[in-house]
């Protein structure tokens, strides 16, 4: 049950002393914990198959996010009609198969049935995640629901920065196939926590017709793009992610072209980004910082990334890359938490999963297209002249932000 309403937001203690959203949380620690040992096994076990080919490799990181755009809208009216928590336990079970397929993929060296296996393994995911962001309102009140979403970032920073270390010391001394089973017994232990949970209502009409699964649909696009709270964080956090995207693919060649950077100096790069990540979900537990409006903590957030952006572009020094990728991460939390709890706070409870589901698509959209821009970006105009033009692409998604809370909107 839903704690009795209050006035000020519950700090990260009060939020786990509710019974149904501490099995959440507790399943999706562990289930993060071992998306760190797939994701290593994966991309270690397609480079083993393929003597290191960065194409194969590439692949995989593709075959994830194909689904997405697709899989983002089509979840969205199923999550909406069926049990919210049903849902999750099927797609955990689901994915202890799909995981452990990948053992039976690399003992008949097969590169394409592992991506056969990532792909339905986010197609599944694309159903599990929008119900999660949609069944924590059923959970917690609305004044704790950044308080909710930030408890739930700093879990997930804190699978990025353990989960990949031990799995690679198990892959070192147990092979590949003892990282894969791992990560299928972390999605049966998140499925047993989500079903110790007590019943959560459904609150949709379960099955229909394809009409009605249109109908459904179009009813939450058209909310999505209507809404106008909902419009303008959906319309900021794209046009970040068009510069996002192009960071994320251009990161390892511009601090291998531009500093030289061996691979353990690329990991300790991405250590600091953990560092800092992890430093920002424990300033979101503090009071006076979950009491400020997810807008203002959105908007804050996304102006230090962009400064990072812009920093990076101009980075004289290894040194100097270290430094700004720790303050990079630091607002990262608050930015995806304020994020999802704005999407929760303007839509109806009944559409949470189709408005989450459209406004997936559109920023995936912008991530993709940013990243099948990237290369041909980065040679026109050189790596840290795109680094520059993705800061302010930030900057635009900032005054974005700033110009929509001046108009009056449907709130």
């Amino acid at each position: 049950m839903k704690p009795d309403k209050g006035t000020t937001p519950r700090g990260y203690r009060e939020i786990l002393s509710l019974p149904s959203f501490r099995k959440l949380w507790l399943g999706q620690v562990i289930s993060q914990f071992g998306d760190g040992f797939y994701w290593l096994a994966i991309m270690l076990g397609v480079s083993d198959l393929t003597n290191g080919d960065v194409r194969a490799v590439g692949m995989v990181s593709i075959a994830f996010l194909l689904p997405q755009i697709p899989i983002g809208l089509l979840s969205g009216p199923v999550v909406d009609r069926v049990n919210r928590r049903h849902l999750m336990i099927a797609a955990d079970v689901l994915r202890i198969f799909t995981t452990l397929g990948c053992i039976w993929a690399y003992r008949l060296h097969s590169p394409p049935l592992f991506y056969l296996l990532a792909f339905v393994q986010s197609a599944i995911s694309g159903f599990f995640f929008p119900a999660k962001n949609a069944l924590i309102p059923q959970l917690v009140e609305e004044q704790d629901l950044l308080t909710a979403n930030a408890l739930s970032q700093t879990t997930q920073v804190g699978a990025m920065i353990f989960g990949p270390a031990l799995a690679g010391f198990t892959i070192e001394r147990a092979g590949l196939a003892a990282s894969f089973v791992i990560d299928a017994v972390t999605f049966l232990i998140s499925a047993l926590f989500l079903l110790s949970m007590a019943p959560v209502p459904t609150l949709g009409q379960g099955g229909g017709s394809i009409r009605q699964a249109w109908e459904d649909l179009r009813e939450g696009i058209r909310f999505t793009f209507t809404r106008g709270r909902v419009r303008r964080v959906m319309t900021v956090v794209s046009v970040l992610f068009l510069g996002l995207g192009a960071i994320n693919v251009l990161w390892v060649p511009y601090l291998q072209r531009v500093f030289h950077a061996t691979p353990q100096e690329i990991g300790l790069v991405d250590a600091f980004q953990g560092v800092g990540m992890l430093l920002g979900s424990l300033l979101m537990g503090r009071e006076d910082v979950r009491s400020r409006s997810p807008e203002a903590l959105l908007l804050g957030g996304l102006f230090v990334v962009a400064s990072m952006f812009v920093a990076l572009g101009l980075a004289p020094s290894y040194p100097f890359i270290l430094g700004s990728i720790f303050l990079l991460g630091i607002p990262v939390p608050a930015a995806q938490a304020s994020f999802m709890t704005i999407i929760q706070q303007a839509t109806p409870q009944a559409l949470l999963g189709r408005v989450n589901g459209a406004v997936g698509t559109v920023t995936n959209g912008a991530m993709l297209l940013s990243m099948a821009l990237a290369a041909q970006t980065a040679e026109q105009v050189g790596l840290r002249e795109t680094y520059i033009i993705c800061g302010l692409l930030g900057y635009a998604a900032v005054l974005l932000g700033l110009v929509g809370e001046r108009v009056t909107g449907d709130e």
